[in-house]
This record gives C-alpha cells, structure tokens and sequence, in this order.
C-alpha cells in the first residue's frame, strides 16, 4: 500500500477525532450550566411533590 494513502487516511481520522473533540468540549461549555439548572429545578418540583407528580408550570 502506498505510503501517502495512509497519511491521508490518518490525517483524516486525527481531523475527525480532533473536530468532534472541540464540538463536544464547546457544547459542554455552553449547555452544561443550563442542564444543571434545569436538572436542580426538576429535583426540587420532585421534593416540593412527594407523590411524584410533577407539575406543569
């Protein structure tokens, strides 16, 4: 097999891996916060109704 097949290839691959790294990283740091909150308000609603029926608000 040729030598520049598997450097494309592998360039391939590191860009892929590299790309979906930072998309991943980016969105943890956007929408972490916000699905802690969202998840510390449901907690809440779920002890503010110890039969376990959450409210629509």
């Amino acid at each position: 097999m040729d030598l520049g097949i598997l450097i494309l290839f592998g360039n391939a691959i590191m860009t892929t891996v590299l790309s979906a790294g930072i998309v991943i990283w980016i969105l943890k740091k956007e929408y972490l916060p916000t699905i802690k909150k969202l998840e510390k308000e449901q907690d809440t609603a779920h002890v503010q109704n110890p039969d376990g029926i959450v409210k629509e608000v």
